[in-house]
């Protein structure tokens, strides 16, 4: 879908980045307005960095515009897990997201996530909260999941067509309610469920994914 010019500002984030010619790379963007689009930027422009929230505007027609605004507002300066866990959520909003679609919720979520990695929360908690909140648009299902109807001491297996459903406590693929009730909830997932947390979450993503990789699970 070709991207159209844009009068405004909209905030946004760098995703990837990858070089095109001499002093000009192709950027994917994330934006609060437009979604996730792609767009050239030419010279240095060393503030056009993923984990920098910025303005941005762009101009041209086509699958290419150009970004002639990338002022720079907030940094999360992310290192060691906190910054492959960043590259993660950036990987995963690639892998899912379609070109041009714009959805909410998907800039507030990413940006609560760099936030907390910066401020040294714990990974694994972080990234449950990030991936239920970036999968729950895009028609998965999970935003009818009410917790209020769960009852943290049953067991339950989730399925994108059919919802959740009560079962017998340790089926494959199960997970207790307290734990997805926590994800629902927007609550971290308690210490002691923090594996089959992870584990139902991979499942949701790989359905999702339909068979395509993501590179930066490895280094989790």
């Amino acid at each position: 879908m070709a991207v159209s010019a844009t009068a405004g500002l909209t905030q946004g984030v760098v995703l990837h980045a990858r070089p095109l010619r001499e002093n000009s790379r192709v950027l994917d963007l994330l934006t609060a307005e437009a979604g996730r689009l792609s767009a050239v930027v030419r010279g240095k422009a060393g503030s056009v960095q993923p984990f920098v929230l910025l303005d941005l505007a762009w101009r041209g027609r086509g699958e290419l515009p150009t970004l002639n605004v990338a002022e720079q507002q907030r940094v999360f300066p992310l290192t060691g897990r906190a910054l492959v866990c960043g590259l993660y959520l950036n990987e995963l909003i690639l892998r899912l997201y379609p070109r041009d679609a714009p959805i909410p919720e998907a800039l507030p979520a990413l940006l609560s996530a760099y936030a907390r990695l910066a401020a040294r929360e714990r990974a694994d908690t972080v990234l449950r909260r990030a991936e239920w909140a970036l999968l729950a648009p895009l028609d998965s299902g999970l935003e009818h999941v009410d917790p209020a109807e769960l009852d943290p001491d049953a067991w339950y297996r989730y399925d994108p067509e059919a919802g959740v459903e009560r079962v017998a406590a340790g089926r494959s693929e199960a997970i207790p309610g307290v734990a997805l009730q926590a994800l629902a909830s927007a609550c971290d997932v308690p210490d002691n469920q923090a594996r089959v947390s992870r584990d139902f979450m991979r499942r949701l993503i790989d359905t999702h994914l339909a068979g395509r990789p993501l590179r930066t699970r490895g280094l989790l």
